[in-house]
């Protein structure tokens, strides 16, 4: 899957509210026709920034409305993403993920966004989200997904198997993947690689800082005996040292 995460569109993290969406995926179009198929990803780009900017200045929302964005050449763009309340369908913004496929309602999903959002919903379930998909209009009135869209969600177009291309693991598959860590707690039992190696630098940074502060105590400690008994401070140390460095230190990390 070729995920584009929003830091890519200089966005911080979302405001959004937490929550842990575990039901499946919403299936939304936007509600003019887009052309975006024919034209550059960079105007994909353009309309997805021009999409949050429209759900924040003008609806008055926290962040864009949805979880994900499919665009016609097969990209995914980050919206609210993971762990995101979002503002898409009335009744399951908490428990359900949210996709908008970048077309409107006389425009057809290209193979590759189909395809996109395929390996979305797999993603997802590989991160224990059900295969479930829906659309808009299952949650609330209106006319959205479109009818075209909406009867790929019947007709089970968006829950059939992605293709293998693009299924590559990438740099980002691996910093961003989420694995249960002893420390973890119940509202956080799985942490990223990035927040297990910025934790066990933190810890590290603590242990050196215990030990420096060790060494100063041992100083003081050598210099008080040999206060009392003629004793040559700095061999006092030496020996020590000596002794620490004997010892291994171990860090397991699991």
């Amino acid at each position: 899957m070729r995920l584009v995460g929003r830091a890519e569109f200089g966005w911080p993290a979302s405001a959004a509210a937490v929550a842990r969406p575990r039901e499946g995926l919403v299936v939304h179009y936007d509600g003019a026709d887009q052309g975006l198929a024919r034209r550059a990803h960079a105007d994909c780009v353009a309309y997805w920034k021009r999409t949050r900017r429209f759900h924040v200045e003008t609806r008055g929302w926290v962040d864009i409305g949805y979880s994900f964005g499919a665009c016609p050449h097969g990209v995914i763009f980050e919206g609210r993403g993971l762990d995101r309340a979002q503002a898409a369908q009335p009744g399951g913004n908490s428990t359900w993920y949210s996709v908008t496929l970048m077309l409107g309602p006389g425009e057809d999903p290209t193979p590759e966004q189909v395809d996109a959002v395929r390996q979305l919903r797999a993603w997802l379930m590989s991160r224990g989200v059900r295969g479930a998909v829906k659309g808009h209009r299952d949650f609330v009135a209106t006319s959205c997904p479109g009818d075209r869209l909406y009867r790929m969600v019947r007709d089970g177009t968006f829950t059939r198997s992605p293709s293998r291309e693009g299924d590559e693991v990438t740099a980002r598959d691996v910093w961003t993947h989420e694995i249960k860590v002893p420390w973890g707690t119940a509202e956080n039992p799985e942490w990223q690689a990035k927040s297990i190696l910025i934790n066990t630098n933190q810890r590290v940074r603590s242990v050196e800082a215990k030990l420096d502060a060790q060494n100063e105590v041992i100083k003081a400690l050598a210099e008080a005996v040999a206060a009392r008994t003629e004793v040559d401070v700095e061999s006092l140390l030496a020996r020590i040292r000596a002794e620490l460095e004997r010892v291994t230190v171990r860090l397991d990390v699991s």
